[in-house]
């Protein structure tokens, strides 16, 4: 699992704000209906409820359902890249990430 700690690193030298962290799905639907975010970078392995399951919620929700949503997984063959590309995934990238490679992905996408 990746370590949060590296990735807000690279995303505020890269010049990203982060909002807020959020423990698990629950907590991150929260977050993201009380305060305005750009975007939301998670796990499909997040729990309560999953990242696939939080994602199909935020494209459902009138209010999320505009929000860049990006993934990180842990094999480029996991089957869950398709499932969330299918349910609207913006982007994703595989752990460990190379940071010139996330960066160009970040800045396509935001």
């Amino acid at each position: 699992m990746i370590q949060r700690k590296p990735l807000v690193h690279l995303l505020a030298k890269l010049g990203f704000p982060l909002a807020s962290e959020a423990e698990n799905g629950s907590q991150a639907l929260i977050l993201l209906k009380s305060e305005p975010h750009e975007g939301l970078i998670c796990s499909p392995h997040l729990e309560n409820p999953d990242g696939l399951s939080l994602l199909k919620r935020i494209r459902e929700s009138p209010e999320l359902g505009k929000l860049k949503v990006m993934m990180y997984f842990e094999d480029e063959d996991d089957d869950k890249i398709v499932s969330a590309t299918r349910a609207g995934l913006d982007g994703y990238f595989v752990i460990p990430f190379q940071e010139k490679k996330l960066e160009k992905m970040l800045k396509k996408i935001w």
